[in-house]
C-alpha cells in the first residue's frame, strides 16, 4: 500500500449510512503549463444525496517559512478579473451512488508556481431554495438526515498549478551515507513510488511532493538499494541507488 508523506488533508470515513459518503479521489492534482481547467471526479458512494459546498484558499508561504492560507470568495466566481483558482459549480448535488465532476479554472498571473486548497464540504441545506429543492424534498432529505447521525465533514485536495514556463532541473547526489535530491527548477516534482528493496524484499512505498528550491534525503543502508520514479510534469524517470 502506498502512503504519502506530506502534510495534507485527510478523508473522514463515515459510519452512519445516513450520512453521505464523499470521495474526492487524489490528494494532489497539477494543472500543467499548457492547460488552463482541470475535472476532478466526486463520488458520493453513500445511501443519500449530498449537497456540498466548495471553498477554494490560495496557499503561500511568508518570508520565515510559515504558510498562510487565503480564502477566496465564492461571490467572485462571476467576477472576470479573478486572479488565482476557480472551482465550479460552487454548489453540487451529487445523487446516492454517483458522481459530479467538478471544474477547476485557472485565471490570471502564472508566472511563478501557485498552490490552493481545494475543500468539498457536505452540508445541510438551510431551505429549500438553496439548493434549488421542492419543499417536500427538502423535508423528506432533512428527516433522513436528522435519524443519522447527523455529523457532516468536509473533505479537500491540493491544486498545484504550474508557471507558464515551467523548468524542470532535478539534482540527485549520491555522497557519504545519503542520496540528496533537490528540486532546482520553478515548479513541483514528485519521487513516486519510493522504497528500499534488499534482493526481491522491499518496503512499503511513498511518494514525496518536493516543491521547487525544496530537497529530500534518503539513508543509505549495506546491502540495500533505494528505487523511485521521478516525475517531473509528465516526464516519468525510474531511479535506482545502491
Amino acid at each position: 500500500m502506498k502512503k504519502l508523506l506530506l502534510t495534507a488533508l485527510m478523508a473522514v470515513s463515515f459510519t452512519a449510512t445516513a450520512i453521505p459518503q464523499i470521495s474526492v479521489g487524489q490528494m494532489y492534482e497539477f494543472i500543467e503549463s499548457d492547460k488552463s481547467t482541470l475535472l476532478k471526479r466526486i463520488m458520493n458512494n453513500g445511501e443519500n444525496t449530498a449537497f456540498i459546498k466548495t471553498e477554494v484558499s490560495e496557499i503561500t508561504w511568508g518570508a520565515n517559512g510559515q504558510k498562510n492560507e487565503k480564502r477566496f470568495d465564492a461571490s467572485a466566481i462571476s467576477n472576470t478579473n479573478v486572479d488565482g483558482l476557480i472551482v465550479t459549480p460552487a454548489r453540487m448535488i451529487v445523487p446516492a451512488k454517483n458522481m459530479q465532476p467538478a471544474r477547476f479554472i485557472v485565471t490570471g498571473n502564472r508566472d511563478k508556481e501557485r498552490y490552493y486548497r481545494v475543500r468539498f464540504i457536505p452540508v445541510m441545506p438551510k431551505d429549500q431554495y438553496e439548493f434549488g429543492q421542492t419543499k417536500k424534498d427538502f423535508d423528506d432529505y432533512s428527516k433522513k438526515l436528522n435519524a443519522g447521525v447527523n455529523v457532516l465533514a468536509g473533505f479537500g485536495t491540493i491544486a498545484v498549478v504550474r508557471p507558464k514556463n515551467s523548468i524542470f532541473n532535478t539534482t540527485i547526489q549520491s555522497e557519504g551515507s545519503s542520496i540528496t535530491i533537490r528540486n532546482n527548477g520553478n515548479s513541483t516534482v514528485v519521487l513516486d513510488n519510493i522504497k528500499q528493496c534488499a534482493g526481491n524484499s522491499c518496503s512499503e512505498s511513498a511518494s514525496i511532493i518536493l516543491l521547487p528550491g525544496k530537497q529530500h534525503q534518503l539513508r543509505k543502508e549495506m546491502k540495500k538499494i533505494w528505487q523511485f520514479t521521478l516525475l517531473e510534469g509528465r516526464k516519468k524517470t525510474p531511479k535506482t541507488f545502491g
